[in-house]
């Protein structure tokens, strides 16, 4: 099993906030791939429940991976193809 840490998160966008009660969704795209890391871009979206119900983006940023091994250095990612 590969273990990833978090190394960055880039451009972290607050637009708008989230309230108590809000239905909160978190959606996740693989931006991209490399030997060691894995690029995804977050996107946060929240609904309020009541009588309007509508829901907008709160939040999104992108984040970075690395591969470590089980003594905490970097290592290559394993793909199926391997």
């Amino acid at each position: 099993m590969e273990r990833f840490v978090t190394v960055a998160m880039r451009e972290v966008i607050f637009h708008k906030p989230v309230f108590v009660g809000d239905l909160v969704s978190f959606y996740a795209e693989t931006v991209c791939v490399g030997t060691t890391s894995i690029t995804v871009r977050v996107v946060v979206e929240a609904e309020s429940i009541g009588v309007k119900s509508e829901r907008v983006r709160v939040t999104e940023a992108e984040v970075i991976y690395v591969a470590v091994d089980e003594h905490r250095q970097k290592t290559k990612i394993l793909t199926t193809e391997q």
